[in-house]
């Protein structure tokens, strides 16, 4: 039994068996080639070992046991790989450009020798407030926000773009705060003084991450409606 186009026998046998029916045209065009090519090697193998034509083809498929389990995993692998850049698309490239902004913001104020305001609270600690910085956190949301939007961003992923800076600072404090108590564990830190954790984030944390999250959330609020509906209004 011989056939001329086994490459096209090998697709139409893959979209024959797969249900991929309610998948993505370019994504089932995608699991149709790379897994026909597979069949295609295992049938080529088969040849090469003396299998008749007829005998290789018939051998080749068998390599896959279920294909109703493997159109479910790979249905499964396809949705995860979406969610994922999704997730890429929408939320870590916007954030981390209003990040990277903020930050920026912040460098430019301090090499301008720009005085923060400082607060003293009762236990000796200062707070210092960067006014000019802090003024414009509602530009560093909005900017996070719009980008996560235009990037199609849900309105918990356009939020979470928004607040980016502020969710980065709380991950470095807490860095911060593991090695400064791994310095001490280990006695690499003895001058380093014993830290409490929940003062600590309760004090730098509003300067560092609650006060300037709310105005980065402030920013982001109005892209957190889809285009269609603010048009609409």
């Amino acid at each position: 039994m011989a056939f001329d186009g086994i490459a096209l026998y090998w697709r139409r046998f893959v979209q024959d068996k797969l249900e991929l029916s309610q998948a993505d045209p370019s994504e089932a065009e995608e699991v149709v080639a790379e897994l026909a090519s597979h069949l295609e090697d295992a049938y080529e193998q088969h040849r090469d070992a003396g299998l008749t034509e007829s005998r290789a083809i018939a051998e080749a498929p068998r390599e896959v046991t279920d294909w109703r389990e493997l159109s479910r995993k790979i249905r499964c692998m396809r949705e995860k790989e979406n969610e994922m850049n999704q997730r890429t698309k929408a939320v870590w490239i916007p954030g981390l450009i209003s990040f990277t902004v903020a930050s920026g913001v912040l460098a430019m104020l301090q090499v301008w020798h720009v005085q923060p305001h400082i607060v003293w609270v009762r236990s000796g600690l200062a707070l210092l407030f960067y006014v000019p910085w802090l003024i414009a956190q509602p530009a560093f949301g909005a900017a996070g926000a719009y980008v996560s939007r235009r990037l199609g961003g849900t309105r918990n992923e356009r939020l979470v773009a928004g607040i980016f800076p502020s969710i980065a600072m709380l991950l470095t404090f807490f860095v911060v705060l593991a090695i400064v108590e791994v310095l001490r564990i280990f006695g690499i830190g003895d001058h380093v003084p014993s830290i409490n954790i929940i003062r600590f984030l309760e004090l730098y944390g509003s300067m560092w991450v609650v006060v300037p999250g709310l105005a980065l959330g402030l920013g982001a609020l109005p892209f957190l409606r889809d285009a269609g509906a603010q048009e609409a209004h």
